[in-house]
């Protein structure tokens, strides 16, 4: 491609000799005027020594005037040169400023030059791509009809194997529908916020058992003890202790008990507390080789009904896994919540219904 080459105007350099020339000149006439001034104070003196009679004669005529020195004119040719040397320096100095001026609007152009080039090497790359683009188009346009028989006749050839190779055997297993009572051992989970953590029950009734003989004091006054257990995993467990009233005390309505003789008493109602508001685990570490919750499920009797607590938010996780355990031979049960209630039970309660 052709291009106009553009042709610089050579720069103007500041010339130092002319400028020691002009600084000589001035130096030149400075001693000039020194010397017209050292004269001059020396012919002043002079006057002054003169005699009264020569001052007399001199006051008579008249009075000297500058274009009588005969240096006079040398002094006003210095001055004329001083000026003109003034005027060669302030004209040099505009020279200079105009140079600078041009090689800055040269600079300018040259730059705004450079983004062109830019500009047309990046248009020029992106018609390369799209006509790269355009090309494998076209051979792929250009396949002919053979080649794509070829290319039928493979995949049916794939398929026929793949309808000849036996599929693989998978056992399904169909749940009835009809739940019933539980009457065996339970183990309780609760499912919550996308989690499933181990609520170990069987360690608080164990505590609660070994404190029960401790609380006969307590029931000998009251009709009822309130206490806790102490924290397991990532809960604990708030229960209630109540004496049995007999025909005598039922029929005494709100009386204190009798604190004489034997009575009966036992464990009514239990809250589960959780102590932590991010517990248990996901569905991904629940099903993983290690889990909690793999430890807890394999070491458990077939016999075992799993009670999931489950609330609206973990419906989905609550199905993943009791479809894992159904495969691993156990029985489930599911006790969903709303929002915000506790894990609880009484006497009064139902029992679980598992699967």
């Amino acid at each position: 491609m052709y291009r106009r080459r553009l042709h610089q105007r050579e720069k103007i350099a500041f010339s130092f000799d002319s400028f020691l020339d002009v600084v000589t000149n001035v130096v030149g006439i400075i001693i000039r005027l020194i010397l017209v001034a050292w004269v001059g104070g020396r012919s002043y003196s002079a006057l002054m020594l003169r005699n009264e009679a020569l001052d007399a004669a001199v006051a008579q005529t008249a009075a000297p005037k500058a274009d009588d020195d005969p240096l006079s004119e040398q002094i006003r040719r210095t001055l004329q040169e001083l000026d003109a040397a003034r005027s060669r320096l302030q004209a040099q100095l505009q020279d200079l400023g105009l140079a600078e001026q041009r090689g800055l609007t040269v600079q300018a152009q040259l730059t705004a030059l450079a983004q062109e080039r830019d500009q047309l090497a990046k248009l020029q790359t992106d018609l390369a791509r799209t006509n790269g683009a355009k090309e494998k188009t076209m051979r792929l346009a250009v396949l002919s009809m053979d080649e794509l028989r070829r290319r039928q006749q493979a995949l049916l050839d794939d398929m026929k194997k793949l309808e000849a190779e036996p599929g693989p055997k998978k056992e399904l297993r169909h749940r009835t529908p009809v739940s019933r009572t539980v009457q065996a051992d339970e183990v309780f989970l609760e499912c919550r916020g996308g989690r499933v953590a181990f609520i170990d029950l069987q360690a608080f009734l164990q505590e609660i058992q070994s404190k029960l003989d401790d609380k006969v004091a307590e029931l000998r006054t009251s009709w009822k003890v309130d206490d806790a257990t102490r924290p397991v995993g990532a809960f604990r467990l708030r229960y209630v202790i109540e004496r049995e009233k007999d025909a005598a005390e039922s029929f005494g309505g709100g009386a204190k008990p009798r604190s004489e003789g034997g009575f009966r008493y036992g464990l009514t109602e239990w809250v589960v507390e959780p102590l932590t508001p991010l517990r248990g685990e996901t569905l991904e570490a629940a099903l993983a080789p290690s889990s909690d919750f793999r430890r807890l499920v394999e070491g458990l009797d077939a016999s075992t009904v799993i009670t999931f607590w489950v609330y609206p938010d973990s419906f989905a996780l609550f199905r993943q896994l009791r479809d894992y355990l159904y495969e691993c031979g156990l029985e489930v049960a599911g006790r969903p919540l709303p929002k915000g209630a506790p894990i609880a039970a009484s006497r009064h309660g139902t029992a679980s219904r598992g699967q």
